[in-house]
């Protein structure tokens, strides 16, 4: 039986002070946000995305001991960190972006975040979880905490790009879209990552079922059902395609693929990988097309 629990703590800290500890029941009426325009014509300057994201501190000894990672020295393990602080500088530094929410449970990564997030920190938002690992918690912050907001939910080592502005609020909402893009790879200073076959999936041709952003604006409460199937570790292979599964057939958004014209890219110069990373995405028995989103350019 899953533990559903009924109850959760977020400590959201905005970087110089804490604030106060917020405590909520799940699906209990959320604190009052800045409202977004819900239409953006016409705006010369626009900060749009709450973006949401989470990654673990490899220098806490009980992630670079752990089985996944125990075979990789350190250094191996530093460079994934630049992986995640480059992505996360890099969406910071988006003009579309209005805040990062980062989910954590380690509390020393607040003060690694700071020393090393050089430019837009004061769009970070700090928030404290039971375990940031598993993919329900995400969702259970997004349907409780940032409802009817435009939010993006998205992998560590991953920047949103060009065509963020094609997004219109007003047609996400009334259409209840979702976008589950397929990232790209790009020239970087470090390493070429346009050869790495994982980050050059969005064609017809070369699409493998893979996901790493989830665009859309959250309404009502998250469903039982949908915590229930989301109730796994985030980074577990096929994790993309049980999101897309809930978000279809759970939640009922409609969900397109337009990576042809909104770009999100793929920032993994480390070559870390965990290791023994199962595969999930037959846990239903839903058929293939249930869990993918072909690559289109198609807005709704």
């Amino acid at each position: 039986m899953l533990f559903y629990a009924k109850e959760w703590s977020f400590v959201n800290y905005r970087p110089g002070k804490f604030q106060s500890l917020l405590k909520f029941r799940l699906f209990a009426k959320p604190n009052t946000l800045q409202t977004l325009p819900i239409s953006t014509e016409g705006e010369e300057f626009l900060m749009l995305l709450d973006v949401v994201v989470t990654f673990p501190l490899f220098t806490d000894p009980v992630i670079f001991n752990s089985s996944k990672y125990a075979t990789f020295p350190q250094y191996k393990l530093e460079a994934r960190q630049r992986d995640y602080i480059t992505s996360l500088q890099r969406t910071l530094s988006h003009s579309y972006v209005s805040n990062v929410h980062l989910l954590y449970d380690q509390p020393q990564i607040i003060h690694y975040i700071e020393a090393h997030v050089k430019t837009d920190f004061g769009k970070l938002r700090f928030h404290k979880v039971k375990d940031n690992k598993v993919a329900n918690i995400a969702f259970e912050f997004v349907f409780s905490q940032l409802r009817g907001r435009l939010v993006m939910l998205t992998q560590a080592d991953v920047y949103p790009g060009q065509g963020l502005e094609l997004i219109k609020k007003d047609i996400m909402v009334s259409k209840k879209l979702v976008y589950a893009l397929t990232r790209h790879g790009r020239l970087e200073k470090n390493c070429d990552m346009r050869g790495d076959p994982t980050s050059r999936s969005c064609s017809d041709q070369a699409y493998r079922g893979s996901h790493d952003a989830y665009i859309f604006v959250p309404e009502g409460e998250l469903p039982q059902t949908a915590w229930e199937a989301l109730n796994h570790t985030s980074h577990y292979k096929g994790i993309d395609n049980v999101i897309i599964y809930t978000f279809k057939d759970l939640l009922k958004y409609k969900v397109l693929n337009p990576c042809k014209v909104i770009y999100v890219y793929h920032f993994h110069c480390s070559g870390v990988r965990p290791r023994g990373v199962k595969r999930i995405n037959g846990l239903f028995n839903f058929t293939w097309s249930h869990g993918r989103s072909i690559p289109t350019d198609k807005l709704f």
